[in-house]
């Protein structure tokens, strides 16, 4: 699997969307990290919501990786 996506984190939840849908979300998210994983060269967009820290944003994000998985996953080469 390859690809590009985002995912989006609030204070409730993450979710993930194929594609960079960075234009779209408006002035509510912004961009906190993006990544490319190694092997498969899929590309990752952190966006989270604006009153989550980035280091609040990211662990969140690895919580939802815990969960699901997914295999395109790049790790978290920067924490802060």
């Amino acid at each position: 699997m390859s690809g590009i996506y985002s995912l989006l984190i609030s204070p409730e939840h993450a979710e993930l969307v194929q594609g960079d849908v960075g234009a779209d979300l408006g002035q509510g998210f912004r961009l906190v990290h993006e990544q490319s994983q190694k092997r498969t060269g899929a590309r990752w967009y952190f966006y989270a919501e604006r009153s989550l820290s980035k280091p609040e944003a990211l662990r969140r994000a690895q919580q939802w990786y815990d969960s699901s998985g997914h295999p395109d996953w790049p790790g978290l080469a920067e924490r802060a």
